[in-house]
């Protein structure tokens, strides 16, 4: 009984975590519908194009699909309108003050948090900031660290360098982002001969980074690591080896 429980315990397990992301985000659009649906504007509009549709068509379920395709158009809509908002100075300002509030309250700035960095490190290889993919010495002459080339050091800073530096040498401020989230990471300022220009776009090493070297530039299409499904295999397979063996009953002499 005990073996049996652990295989249906694992099946469950594996069929949980591959549908987990697909219901979530099934729920979240299933709720935006659902709510849009029960307003007072969606049940106007229902009624007004069902008056102008055929009977036949608005009966039975019709009338109840009718009002989820206008409730489907009233949300892409809202997000439309939304994105346009918050993308115009005033909707930038009440956009930065709301999250100063949502930040503050407890529990709930956790959450928001970990959405916002999630949807960053998503989003961080679209940076346009970054000019150029470079290989720098660093952190210790020696080793090697992925840098993104941000500007070139005007003259007025770089005279703030000691002179011992050089302060007329020509220098880039370059971004080291961290593994696997480049939304974060330091800055430096090197010598422009002391970088060594990788001809891959800023994507790949975006890509490269978040992977931890993992998938490297050039890589052949066919992409042979493990699946989400192989790595919960994996995890059924080492937790079955681990299982203590039970000895066969021995009969008393």
């Amino acid at each position: 009984m005990s073996r049996a429980g652990k295989i249906f315990r694992n099946n469950v397990v594996v069929g949980l975590v591959l549908l987990a992301p697909l219901m979530i985000t099934a729920f979240i659009v299933h709720f935006l519908i659902r709510l849009v649906a029960q307003n007072a504007l969606t049940r106007a509009l229902t009624d007004i194009i069902s008056a102008l549709l055929p009977q036949v068509v608005v009966e039975g379920t019709g009338r109840f699909v009718l009002s989820q395709l206008i409730a489907l158009l009233l949300v892409l809509l809202g997000l439309f309108f939304l994105g346009f908002f918050v993308r115009s100075f005033l909707g930038r300002r009440l956009y930065g003050l709301a999250e100063k509030v949502l930040i503050r309250i407890p529990v709930f700035n956790k959450i928001y948090l970990q959405i916002r960095h999630i949807s960053e490190t998503i989003f961080a290889q679209r940076e346009t900031m970054f000019n150029e993919v470079v290989l720098v010495e660093y952190p210790r002459k020696g080793l090697h660290s992925i840098g993104f080339v941000t500007s070139s050091v005007p003259p007025h800073f770089n005279a703030s360098f000691p002179a011992e530096a050089g302060t007329k040498t020509d220098r880039v401020a370059l971004f080291i982002p961290t593994t696997p989230n480049p939304t974060s990471g330091i800055l430096i300022f090197a010598p422009r001969a002391d970088v060594t220009p990788l001809s891959i776009t800023v994507a790949d090493a975006m890509q490269l980074v978040i992977s931890a070297g993992a998938v490297y530039p050039g890589d052949s299409e066919v992409d042979d690591r493990p699946t989400l499904l192989d790595k919960l295999e994996a995890w059924i397979t080492r937790e079955t080896d681990l299982e203590p063996v039970t000895p066969p009953h021995q009969p008393k002499p």
